[in-house]
């Protein structure tokens, strides 16, 4: 019989196992076979037809202002539409002003082509021969800064290949570039961020609330992880052979209890923060208990069932919170139900000895205090979505290369992603943030900054209340 019952376990684990989807587990969407992603309810029949409802504003393109206008094309009528007769060109004072037509294109040549001549000029006092020199802002080889930025965010941020962007300046910009002189490229760009990715990482470690993620990575033939720390407004990424506690604390120093609070999943790297130093992500925890509910077992699937009704309570409640309607203080009387319910489901779980609810119930209770943290912490939120939606860029650039080679292929991908990952949550412009730092190395100046309250730029929207 003992032989029996550890050969169901072991099955119903391999089931388990073999239904793992993006609901149930870590894994992404994308590896969802068709049949595990359920359809998405459809919503009963209105009666309406398809569209535009009549009634309805209308949307249409707003015209750009003049000073955006390259080319005007004035068109004047030279006969009558109803008698032929000749109208005269100037305007009469009863004829209204024009209608506006405006058309976008690509112009061609999409590039300008500069020449400097240095010229040679021979002294009459001495009669030596001094040749002119190139301005500090122009660059010593064939690429300028504009073209080197639309390079850099080409790869980095629509993650074409090397070789793939090659094709588009030859076939859009007309121009034939070498692989060499890309890679040469990316060597400059990431030069020019180095001190804006610094500012980055000190900002970040300052920060009182964070949000940590990691992700595989490929550096050579030899696996490693890229590891992200976000705040409301910056994205920090950094590179490492490990998924250690001691590879993030290389992406975040440590810092005196209390001073900043993470948010991450239940990784064990995360595992030292406690308290209001770390916040699990129930986004996470509710994927665990979705497996435990989709259990064939009635034991597991009641613990999991049970859980996830208490996550639901608790996002109605902080929802409520988020929105204005209750305070802090009614947030946390109002979770104190919720709390007492699933502590007290977590204990049977444990004390089940269930081959999946019992770990995953002696793990929560363990970390008890950092399910909690987002309703005593301000500025925390309880899920990491944050971060999630953060390294997707990244894992989308995974999939489609073979990651970086070396030192220098790692500096460059840890400078563009944080640098298109902060801009985009501040809603600033990439290609014109890496011209001006691509200018300011060539001229020996500062690179912008890339933190918003330096830069006036608009930041997004805080995490939390």
């Amino acid at each position: 019989m003992a032989r029996v019952a550890e050969l169901e376990a072991r099955l119903a684990q391999l089931e388990a196992r073999l239904n793992q989807n993006s609901r149930n587990s870590s894994r992404p969407p994308s590896t969802d076979l068709p049949g595990q992603r359920p359809p998405l309810p459809k919503p009963p029949p209105t009666g309406r037809q398809r569209g535009g409802q009549p009634g309805h504003p209308g949307r249409t393109r707003e015209l750009k202002p003049p000073s955006e206008v390259t080319y005007w094309v004035p068109l004047v009528p030279a006969v009558c539409a109803h008698c032929q007769a000749a109208l005269p060109q100037p305007a009469a004072p009863g004829d209204p002003p024009p209608q506006r037509h405006q058309v976008v294109d690509l112009p061609a040549p999409l590039l300008e082509t500069t020449e400097y001549q240095l010229h040679a000029r021979t002294c009459p006092a001495c009669a030596q021969r001094t040749w002119a020199t190139l301005p500090p802002a122009v660059p010593p080889g064939v690429v300028g800064p504009r073209l080197q930025a639309c390079c850099a965010l080409l790869v980095g941020r629509y993650h074409l290949s090397r070789r793939e962007t090659q094709e588009l300046v030859a076939e859009v910009f007309g121009e034939a570039l070498s692989l060499g002189t890309f890679s040469a490229l990316e060597v400059a760009t990431a030069a020019a961020l180095a001190a804006p990715y610094q500012a980055v990482q000190a900002a970040v470690a300052g920060a009182p609330a964070v949000n940590a993620d990691e992700t595989s990575w490929r550096e050579g033939n030899q696996k490693a992880w890229l590891w992200l720390a976000a705040t409301p407004t910056l994205a920090l990424f950094r590179i490492d052979p490990a998924r250690s506690r001691a590879a993030f604390e290389r992406l975040l120093p440590p810092v005196a209890p209390g001073a900043r609070t993470v948010t991450s999943d239940r990784y064990s790297a995360y595992r030292h923060l406690c308290g209001d130093d770390h916040q699990l992500c129930w986004s996470h925890l509710i994927r665990d208990f979705t497996a435990l509910a989709e259990l064939a077992d009635a034991v597991g699937a009641g613990i999991g069932a049970g859980a996830l009704a208490a996550a639901e309570e608790l996002f109605t409640h902080w929802y409520a919170f988020r929105s204005g309607a209750i305070d802090r203080r009614t947030l946390q009387q109002r979770l104190r139900p919720v709390q007492a319910r699933l502590c007290r489901l977590l204990r049977r779980a444990r004390d089940s000895g269930h081959w999946k609810a019992a770990g995953l119930a002696r793990d929560l209770l363990r970390q008890w205090p950092s399910l909690w943290t987002f309703a005593r912490v301000a500025g925390v939120e309880p899920t990491n979505n944050a971060a999630e939606r953060a390294v997707r860029p990244a894992v989308l650039w995974r999939k489609q290369s073979f990651g970086n080679q070396g030192e220098s292929g790692r500096r460059f991908v840890e400078r563009l992603l944080t640098v298109v990952g902060s801009l985009r949550l501040q809603g600033r412009h990439v290609l014109d943030y890496l011209e001006q730092a691509v200018r300011a190395a060539r001229q020996g100046e500062a690179a912008p900054t890339l933190l918003p309250e330096a830069a006036g730029a608009t930041a997004a929207l805080p995490l939390a209340a």
